[in-house]
């Protein structure tokens, strides 16, 4: 595995354990960036935004999409998938396994 694809992963299960410690678990792309940044993930929107797709290609997020004067805000929710794969339940190809909290 390379370093990027390594660091995507990792990524990966960073916006799931943000969604899975929001409330509601769900949260937007700005306040996901946000906390990424905090970690060491710093990425742009694009990135977020196709991370976020992967995610609910496999079942682990459902992204809901509301428009605005200025194009669309996309918010992130966890589904119960996601939550597994945020605690190391569900094992994936596309997010890093967790080590214990």
């Amino acid at each position: 595995m390379s370093f990027s694809e390594y660091m995507a992963k990792d990524r990966r299960l960073a916006l799931l354990r943000f969604l899975d410690d929001a409330p509601e678990r769900k949260l937007n792309i700005a306040v996901i960036q946000t906390a990424l940044d905090g970690v060491a993930h710093s990425v742009s929107r694009d990135i977020i935004e196709t991370d976020m797709e992967l995610l609910e290609e496999h079942g682990f997020v459902r992204i809901e999409r509301l428009p605005l004067r200025s194009g669309e805000l996309l918010i992130g929710h966890l589904t119960e998938a996601g939550c597994d794969a945020a605690n190391g339940r569900r094992r994936s190809p596309v997010v890093a396994r967790p080590k214990p909290r």
